[in-house]
C-alpha cells in the first residue's frame, strides 16, 4: 500500500495487476482470444491491463486529502482526476470479465448490484458512484438526478463549485433544478473513505480473474494432452500435422512453429545438384538428423510442453561472422554476411555451387550440414575462423 502525501490512503497493491498479467502472457492463450468470434479480445484485455496498472500505481499518488474548508480549485481537480480514475479502472475489471468470463449484461458483472459502500437503498453502488462522477468530474453542468436515481419528468440539475469539509463529507456540492419553482439547494457530499473502499473491493476482483485465467489455461492443458497426435511414417507429412497441432495448442507464432518450418524447408530442399559429390552425403547425413528431431517436437506437442528449445539442436556455429551469415540466411539482405558467406563459399571444403546459386535456403542447407558434420567430429561449436584457418595450415 502507498501513501499519499498528506495522510489519506488507498490499499491498491501493485503486485496483483501485475500477477494477472503474468498470467495472461503465456502464448496460446494471447492466441485463443485474437479471435473471438470474429472479435479480437486479446486487444481488450491488454487495453484493460494497462489502465488498471497505470490506476494501481497513480491513485495512491494523487493528493484527495480534504485539508482546510471551503473552495480550492486544485483541490478540485485533483478530485476529478481521482474519481475519473477509479471508473476507468473499474470499467476496465468489468471489461475482463466480460471477454475471460464471457459475461454478455452488465447485471450480471461481479458486485452489480453490490450496496455494501455507500448504502443507499434505491441504487447499487455502481450506479451510485457513476453519479458521483456525474456530478464531482464528468457531467456536473448537465444532470438528470440527485441521488442516481433516473429522473423521467425532465428536471435537470446543476451543481456548484466543489467544496472541503462541510456537511457530513470531506467534498460537497449544492445541486440547482431547472424548475423555476424549487429555489431549495441540495446539498450532495461524498467521503474519500468510501472512494478508496468501492475502488478497492473492485480491485481485489483480479484475484478472482487470476483464478479464470488459470481454469482456462488448465483445461486447455489437459484437453490437448488426452488428445493424441497421429503419428506417421512420412516425415513431411508428419510435420505438416504437427503444424496444424502445434496452431490449435500454442497458436501460429508460438510453440514448436519455428522448429517445425525449418526443418519442413530443409527436407524439402532439391539437393540433386550435390549429387554424386562428397557433399551428398554429408546433406544426407545432416537430414536425417533432422528427422529424428521430430518426434521430440511431437513429444513436446502431446504434453504441452516447451521447455526445450529445439531451434537451438539446429545450430552449430558461434562467434560474430557466422551471426551475421545467418542474419543473411534469415532475411535475404545482409551486405557483411554475404561477403563473409562470399569468403567461406571459396574454400575448397565447400561445393562450387555454394558460389554460384542463389538459393539461399540451399545455401544455408549446405553450411548447416558442413557445420553438424564438423560439430559431430569435435563435439563443440564451430567458429568461421577454425574454418577458414584451420590449425595444422
Amino acid at each position: 500500500m502507498k501513501e499519499v502525501k498528506k495522510g489519506v490512503s488507498i490499499n491498491i497493491n501493485e503486485k496483483l495487476i501485475s500477477l494477472f498479467r503474468k498470467e495472461v502472457n503465456i502464448e496460446f492463450f494471447s492466441e485463443k482470444f485474437k479471435n473471438v468470434n470474429g472479435k479480437n479480445h486479446w486487444n481488450i484485455i491488454c487495453s484493460a491491463m494497462d489502465w488498471i496498472t497505470l490506476a494501481a500505481e497513480g491513485l495512491p499518488s494523487i493528493n484527495v486529502n480534504p485539508k482546510g474548508f471551503g473552495y480550492n480549485h486544485l483541490d478540485t481537480l485533483n478530485l476529478m482526476q481521482y474519481i475519473i480514475t477509479i471508473d476507468v479502472m473499474v470499467d476496465s475489471i468489468n471489461q475482463l470479465f466480460r471477454v475471460i468470463d464471457g459475461i454478455k449484461k452488465d447485471k450480471d458483472l461481479p458486485l452489480a448490484n453490490d450496496r455494501t459502500i455507500f448504502k443507499q437503498t434505491k441504487v447499487s453502488d455502481f450506479n451510485y458512484f457513476k453519479h458521483i462522477r456525474a456530478v464531482f468530474s464528468t457531467h456536473p453542468v448537465n444532470l438528470t438526478s440527485v441521488d442516481g436515481v433516473p429522473n423521467n419528468e425532465g428536471e435537470r440539475f446543476y451543481a456548484s463549485w466543489v467544496a472541503k469539509n462541510s456537511l457530513d463529507g470531506d467534498y460537497y456540492v449544492y445541486l440547482y433544478s431547472n424548475n423555476p419553482e424549487k429555489d431549495e439547494q441540495i446539498p450532495f457530499d461524498i467521503k474519500i473513505k468510501d472512494l478508496n473502499l468501492y475502488a478497492e473491493k473492485r480491485y481485489k476482483l483480479l484475484e478472482i480473474l487470476i483464478e479464470k485465467v488459470k481454469k482456462i489455461k488448465d483445461d486447455h492443458i489437459n484437453r490437448y494432452k488426452q488428445t493424441p497426435i497421429p503419428v506417421l511414417e512420412n516425415p513431411l507429412e508428419q510435420l505438416e500435422v504437427l503444424y496444424e497441432e502445434n496452431k490449435n495448442r500454442f497458436g501460429y507464432r508460438y510453440g514448436y512453429v519455428e522448429e517445425i518450418n525449418h526443418i519442413y524447408t530443409q527436407l524439402t530442399i532439391n539437393a540433386d545438384s550435390i549429387s554424386a559429390t562428397n557433399f551428398e552425403g554429408i546433406v544426407l547425413e545432416y537430414k536425417s538428423y533432422l528427422k529424428s528431431l521430430i518426434p521430440i517436437i511431437l513429444d513436446g506437442l502431446q504434453n504441452m510442453k516447451k521447455d526445450r528449445y529445439v531451434y537451438f539442436d539446429m545450430l552449430f556455429w558461434n562467434g560474430y561472422e557466422f551471426e551475421k551469415i545467418y542474419q543473411y540466411f534469415n532475411y535475404g539482405v545482409h551486405a557483411l554476411g554475404e561477403k563473409y558467406l562470399t569468403t567461406l563459399a571459396k574454400l575448397e571444403t565447400f561445393p562450387a555451387i555454394l558460389v554460384t546459386t542463389q538459393d539461399i535456403q540451399f545455401k544455408r542447407l549446405i553450411v548447416d550440414a558442413f557445420l553438424y558434420k564438423e560439430f559431430k567430429k569435435s563435439g563443440k561449436l564451430i567458429s568461421y575462423q577454425e574454418i577458414i584457418k584451420p590449425k595444422n595450415t
